[in-house]
């Protein structure tokens, strides 16, 4: 059940940081390739897949570059909550109670984080074509599909037996 969770919670945060990603390079590279995290083809090989018009292209930048005010703060405060976890339990102590504070706020960050990425999203698709959603879908259940066999074939040598080790 927990590697359930840890899988969902992973393909959640690759789904975010995909849009993240994508607004990125969307504003400072287009739709090209690239190098380094954040830089990658990911994103843009996926709209080369779906055929966007020119027109397409220039509305998705403009969505992308429009939203990247929504993105900037939720990412920097994520990131300053992971930094103020990582303080408070590094010397080994552990307060349940800051703890769980913190937990709570990454909690909202990240729901803030998945309703700006379900708006861009939702923005996209509305400039899309049929045939242009449907490829979308397809890609996204291929996607999935490749994910729960990646994590199968992870699972497949784990023991249940032992305690996990970190």
């Amino acid at each position: 059940m927990k590697k359930r969770n840890i899988v969902i919670l992973a393909i959640g945060v690759l789904v975010l940081g995909a849009a993240f990603v994508f607004a990125q390079k969307a504003v400072h590279k287009g739709f090209g390739g690239g190098h380094g995290f954040g830089h990658g083809p990911g994103m843009g090989m996926a709209f080369r897949a779906l055929n966007l018009t020119d027109d397409q292209k220039a509305k998705v930048k403009t969505i992308m570059e429009t939203n990247k005010a929504n993105f900037q703060p939720i990412m920097q405060a994520l990131k300053e909550n992971h930094k103020k976890m990582a303080d408070l339990t590094s010397n080994g102590a552990f307060d349940e109670t800051q703890v769980s504070a913190l937990a709570t706020e990454q909690g909202n960050l990240t729901a803030k984080m998945i309703v700006e990425k379900e708006r861009v999203k939702s923005q996209v698709y509305a400039i899309l074509t049929d045939e242009q959603k449907a490829k979308a879908a397809q890609m996204h259940d291929d996607f999935k599909q490749k994910m729960q066999e990646r994590s199968k074939d992870r699972n497949a040598g784990a023991s249940t037996d032992k305690p996990s080790e970190f």
